[in-house]
């Protein structure tokens, strides 16, 4: 090829020179990027530095990227090294700013030169010229420059123009400016030549002669072809109006309402629709600017009324925001506005459309809520975790995964497949075949790190589809170098395991089931046994080995064979007790199936525990039966401060409580107690003085007023109960009630008088209950009224069908020309669908009841849509249906975001199965928690009894000396948000302990309240114990910090002494003195305790970012100074990335604590307002960097540099006879010394305040 002839990408344009100018007329955003694609590809490969400056149609350069990346795969490569630009329409043009063309074409030049510097071939542009289309002089004007500049350079450009924005005569004035113009025509594009340039190029090679010649025919050919190009695009023209209309159309039948301002007048015009969206009547509301605002939510207002001016300047596509209906209910609504602009630029009218969202929304919001889970288990899953291409492409890895490799992301991803997968793995091919057959794959397969160095990764991966449709997979892989690590040490204990078999006191056996011809267990065969066996089944291994129970012991109990039959088919071990005639003892067995068709056992001898068993039942069945029988009330206090009390039967009716119910007054204070008259304390009630003291109350009269305000009076006595150790465990207390005996009368009197006004208040109650009915019924009339639910009646008398305005624009139809009968609403049924629809109208005709039902119609346009159908039948006196009344409801929308939903449902299941741990889902409010994961590898449980857990449960798992810790750390994360992690040991099924991280992250409601978690629980024991060894490392590092605060806690003695110092000499020092010098006193050590919060903040640096800490340390001491009603403000003036060790941080934190609290309390006494103004910042150096200081204490300092710190009020100001450097006062006295400790000098300005400018140097 030419070196000078480039290839273009495009088939319609082939081969293109340098210097070549054409453009684009586009449609759609899918014809503009049909071509954009291949011709930048076809740059990108010619190793051209290609730029798309981006037009309107697209709002981010992520919506061109997505195109872009479809046609080319490595675009991410050529972005990074900077070969691909993509410039946004708002990055461009600043708000407001008109485009500068000669500036642009300036750039362009540039960038030309750029290219041809850094190796490239040239430069590839795309642009979009329509910011000029009000200046067609102008525009015309650039294209010319545009073609001069680059005709001789290594340029060419593609301009892109929005056939919608253009009319006929700037369609052809902008096609002029080009060499060849690409329209689409009869769907495919069309090469178009410039015919004046084309002709032109011709003349220049003809002779001048000929040139004359031709020229009137050139000339008529011309103007030939514009004539029929004109016609062409007033046919374009006249299709893109007829498009409109079709748009409108379709616009009614989806229940979209319009609008129109007339910005000039005042005057706003609704649709039907729009009154239908805002639950108004057309005939009683006046739609107003005043009237519609009033109909926003107040929290919105502000926000659409800017929209809509910024919309002034620029097109805004959609504005959301919520309205409130009369009723009160809150709708979100979708609005797009159009301006009409005058001659003079200025808006006089603006139309749009609305729509309710708001089903939208809440699916929306459902959706986002599967996306936040799916991105919280991404970024805190312990395993890497990746999503790729069948091809091995990468194209995101998390935060574990960059760990394991020790990668970045985007090392991850160059990388690709092949560059983290060991190649000479033999079990690679394998597998990626069996994920392509299968559509997953689990197994081993060696990784490699940055380093080179290879580990064994545990893999499962699983394919499915994204959104656009294209396949993908994710990949979670697991480090398994510890695991295998484990797996020797497990073989090595395999050795121990036969000592233990054979020492244990337990006995044990290991079993084969044996089955008859119908598969049912009825006798198995001894396969190995211990001694212990022997000893408890009194016969010798050599005679059972071999043997079956049958052929040993002759008989055998059904039960016991059947478990252990289960146990050896299903896997799942079981625990039961059992009592057998051969020994006549209790046995308790334990069974467990090591593989199919076999099981072992473990038992021991239970016998004596199930005596002391029975008796301890018997007596307590006695004493049971005893509290239900005896004609008293009799409450048992269940702990010794009696929070838990409950009653039997007589107690329960005397307390009026349910059965079980805890009736103590410290958890239910709904009881209250007398004595004489006078109210008793929780500590004066019989149960209470019994367990508390230790004493026996006998025959004390108390009155109970219940919670249903009847007065009781009880005749009883106390005692306390005690443990085995003498201890006391809780009380007991014997009651009956005398209230009848001491008053009969009065009693009755005020039971009669409770329940005439209970009879009253229940009779409001009920009144009021009506009223509240009416109401409902009244809002759920003007609720489906509001809903655009289609309503119909059908009378199968005369089979006629009566369908409203809003059925009729669901299925597409005027309502004048519908041919109401079921046969013609049948034919808009969906084929597939008629037949269910059928067998429904015949099961109505049977007398069945009509039920909602989901089903697909074909509208009169030809659009298939989903609709949700209700229906009543009305009977007649013979049971005959002879009419049938219902709704209809277009459910499309839903029924789309819905499939998005469960796509993303299931994303996030396959996600969760395929992790190696615990990944759980915590209900804060439920108290449940949805587990998923290795639950039995890791903890023993199965799956289903580990599912139950809550997060009690599990607290009673936790190692007794860990569970402290994991509530505090668990609060705090309630209380505060964020993510969560916590180490613990955790109890496993057989009883040992393991060491778990605990990760998770809080998803908040509106309120920001944490209503569940997110987390995964990780098995650390194996990395816990390496952590012993560093224990030493952690032991120096405390003394490190112990030194530290030593230091500062020596500060904070010296300031004590000096504020001691202020009062040895007073007579007489009042409390408001003493008050305010622990304050000032308090508030220096917090400056100094904000350096600790913020050095711990750091993460383990000794320096401090101390602007940051002197914002926090100065709103401190303003919220501590507060004065009245003054308005005092705060001017901070600070240099950012000023960091200072602790040495530097204390003095200079307590000198701004001194100044700033003096000018609070001093400066503005008599002045309602005032300004406190701080800066801080790096003097310029003059000394060169090597010159060497020496500070105060003869210290050799090098790389100096100078800071000043300047703190000023406009208050009062200091009195002129105070000498700053020699002042009696405390606060001028510890800023000297701290002055002088940093080295630094001090000036006083008292011009207008006061002003102290501090001067000190810091290495």
């Amino acid at each position: 090829m030419d070196e000078k002839l480039r290839t273009s990408g495009v088939q319609v344009i082939g081969d293109i020179a340098w210097g070549t100018h054409f453009c684009q007329f586009y449609r759609t955003q899918e014809e503009l990027v049909n071509v954009v694609c291949p011709y930048l590809k076809a740059g990108l490969e010619g190793n051209e530095l290609c730029i798309w400056a981006l037009p309107r149609d697209f709002e981010t350069k992520k919506e061109a990227e997505e195109p872009l990346r479809r046609t080319i795969p490595k675009l991410d490569i050529y972005l990074e090294k900077g070969q691909m630009e993509i410039i946004s329409y708002k990055d461009r043009y600043a708000e407001k700013e008109i485009p500068d063309s000669k500036k642009a074409l300036e750039n362009l030049i540039k960038k030309a030169d750029y290219a041809l510097l850094n190796g490239y071939s040239g430069l590839r542009l795309v642009q979009d010229t329509s910011w000029l289309k009000n200046d067609w002089k102008n525009l015309t004007g650039y294209e010319e420059e545009l073609d001069i500049a680059i005709e001789n350079r290594r340029i060419t450009a593609l301009c892109t123009y929005s056939s919608g924005k253009f009319d006929t005569d700037e369609t052809i004035y902008a096609a002029l400016s080009h060499r060849f113009v690409l329209v689409k025509k009869e769907g495919n594009w069309e090469k178009v030549e410039n015919p004046r340039l084309k002709k032109a190029e011709e003349r220049v090679i003809q002779p001048s002669g000929e040139v004359e010649t031709k020229t009137e025919e050139e000339n008529e050919n011309l103007k030939k072809l514009l004539e029929e190009r004109t016609v062409e695009l007033t046919e374009a023209y006249k299709s893109l109006k007829v498009n409109e209309k079709q748009f409108l159309q379709i616009r009614k039948m989806t229940h979209i309402g319009n609008w129109k301002w007339d910005i000039l007048t005042g005057e706003l015009h609704w649709s039907d629709e729009v009154y239908r969206i805002f639950g108004r009547d057309p005939e009683r509301f006046k739609a107003t600017c005043d009237a519609f605002l009033g109909s926003v939510h107040p929290d919105d207002r502000e926000y659409l009324i800017n929209s809509i001016k910024k919309d002034f300047d620029e097109q805004i596509r959609n504005i959301d925001y919520r309205i409130v209906l009369p009723d009160g209910e809150e709708r979100t609504v979708r609005t797009r506005v159009e301006i009409t602009f005058d001659e003079e630029n200025q808006p006089v009218r603006a139309e749009g459309i609305v729509q309710d969202i708001t089903e939208l929304k809440r699916i929306e919001k459902a959706l986002q809520e599967q996306e936040e889970q799916y991105r919280a288990f991404f970024e805190n899953s312990m395993d890497a975790v990746l999503f790729a291409s069948p091809d091995g492409t990468i194209h995101a890895a998390n935060k574990a995964a960059c760990k394991t490799f020790g990668m970045t992301e985007e090392e991850i991803i160059r990388a690709g497949r092949n560059g983290i997968v060991d190649q000479s793995d033999p079990r690679l091919k394998p597998s990626l075949e069996e994920r392509d057959r299968k559509g997953r794959f689990k197994g081993e397969i060696n990784h490699k790190r940055k380093d080179g160095t290879i580990f064994p990764g545990e893999v499962s991966t699983a394919l499915f589809k994204d959104k656009n449709g294209l396949m993908k997979i994710v990949i979670i892989i697991r480090d398994i170098t510890e695991r295998k690590k484990v797996e020797e040490v497990l073989r090595k204990s395999e050795e121990h395991y036969r000592m233990l078999f054979t020492n244990m006191t337990e006995a044990f056996f290991l079993g084969e089931i044996i089955l008859d011809r119908d598969g049912k267990p009825y006798d198995y065969r001894f396969l190995e046994v211990n001694p212990a066996f022997e000893f408890h089944a009194g016969v010798k291994g050599e005679k059972v080995l071999g043997r079956s129970h049958l052929e040993v012991f002759q008989k055998a109990d059904p039960t016991v064979i059947e478990k252990y039959g289960q146990v050896a088919s299903s896997g799942k071990p079981a625990h039961f007790e059992f009592f057998t005639h051969l020994t006549n003892r209790f046995l308790d067995i334990y069974a467990f199936s090591p593989e199919k068709g076999k099981f072992a056992a473990i038992f021991r001898d239970i016998t004596g525990r199930k005596k002391i068993e029975e008796k301890t039942r018997q007596r307590a069945e006695e004493m049971e039966t005893l509290m239900e029988v005896a004609p008293v009330a009799i409450w048992i206090g269940h702990d010794p401060q009696c929070n838990n009390i409950t009653g039997n039967r007589m107690a329960n009716e005397l307390y009026e409580s349910e059965v079980g119910e805890n009736v103590s007054v410290n958890s239910n204070p709904v009881r209250r107690f007398f004595k004489n008259g006078h109210e008793l304390t929780v500590d004066e009630l019989p149960m209470q003085k019994a367990a508390l003291k230790d004493i026996n109350v006998r025959d004390e009269e108390i009155d109970v007023l219940l919670p249903s305000g009847e007065l009781r009076t009880l005749l009883g006595s106390a005692s306390p109960l005690h443990d085995a150790d003498g201890n006391v465990r809780g009380s007991i207390s014997a009651s009956i009630d005398i209230t009848q005996r001491k008053k009969v009368e009065t009693e009755l009197t005020e039971t009669l008088d409770n329940l005439e006004s209970l009879i009253k208040g229940r009779t409001a109650e009920l009144e009021k209950a009506y009223s509240s009915l009416k109401e409902s019924e009244k809002k759920l009339a003007e609720a489906q009224k509001m809903a655009h639910i289609g309503n119909w009646d059908w009378d199968l008398v005369t089979n006629k069908i009566y369908a409203s305005d809003e059925m009729c624009r669901i299925f597409g139809l005027d309502p004048q020309e519908f041919d109401a009968s079921y046969e013609a609403f049948l034919n808009y049924v969906h084929p597939a669908d008629r037949d269910h629809i059928n067998a429904i109208y015949r099961a109505v005709l049977d007398g069945k009841e009509l039920v909602g039902m989901d089903y697909r119609i074909v509208s009169a346009n030809g659009q298939e849509r989903v609709v949700h159908g209700q229906g009543e039948v009305t009977f007649d006196r013979e049971n005959i249906p002879v009419r049938i009344r219902g709704t209809v409801q277009d459910i499309t929308e839903r029924k789309r975001t819905e499939k998005a939903l469960e796509l993303s449902e299931e994303r996030y299941r396959i996600i969760a199965e395929q992790t190696g741990q615990l990944v759980y889902d915590y209900n804060v409010e439920e108290d449940t928690a949805h587990w998923a994961g290795n639950i039995e590898e890791i903890t023993g449980y199965t799956p289903d009894k580990f599912r139950n857990m809550n997060l009690q449960s599990l607290i009673s798992l936790i190692h007794p000396e860990d569970e402290k810790k994991f509530l505090e750390k668990y609060e705090r994360f309630r209380t505060y948000g964020g993510t969560y992690r916590s180490e613990y040991r955790f109890k496993i099924e057989n009883g040992e302990y393991i060491y778990v991280e605990d990760q998770g992250v809080g998803l908040k409601d509106a309120k920001g309240e944490i209503k569940r978690i997110l987390g995964t629980i990780k098995d650390i024991t194996e990395r816990k114990k390496a952590e012993k060894s560093f224990a030493n490392i952690e032991a120096a590092r405390k003394r490190e910090i112990h030194h530290r605060i030593k230091n500062n806690l020596q500060v904070i003695s010296s300031l004590l002494d000096l504020q001691a110092e202020k009062f040895k000499n007073k007579k007489n020092t009042g409390d408001a003195d003493v008050l305010a010098a622990l304050k000032e006193s308090q508030n220096r050590v917090m400056s100094i305790a904000l350096i600790h919060e913020k050095l711990h903040e750091s993460k383990g640096t000794d320096k401090l970012d101390f602007s940051p800490y002197l914002m926090k340390l100065v709103e401190s001491l303003f919220q501590t100074y507060k004065i009245g009603n003054k308005d005092l403000s705060l001017d901070m003036d600070l240099e950012e990335n000023i960091f200072f060790n602790i040495d530097v941080a204390v003095p200079l934190g307590l000198i701004v604590n001194e100044i700033v609290s003096n000018s609070l309390k001093y400066a503005f006494r008599d002045r309602d307002r005032g300004t406190i103004r701080i800066k801080l910042y790096r003097e310029e150096n003059e000394k060169p960097e090597h010159q060497k200081h020496e500070n105060s204490r003869g210290d050799r300092i090098s790389s100096i540099n100078n800071f000043i710190l300047a703190i000023s009020d406009n208050g009062s100001g200091l009195p002129e006879e105070l000498n700053v450097e020699n002042a009696s006062t405390l606060g001028l006295q510890i800023i000297n010394i701290l002055v002088e400790q940093l080295d630094g000098k001090i000036e006083l300005s008292r011009s207008s305040g006061t002003e102290f400018t501090i001067r000190f140097p810091v290495a």
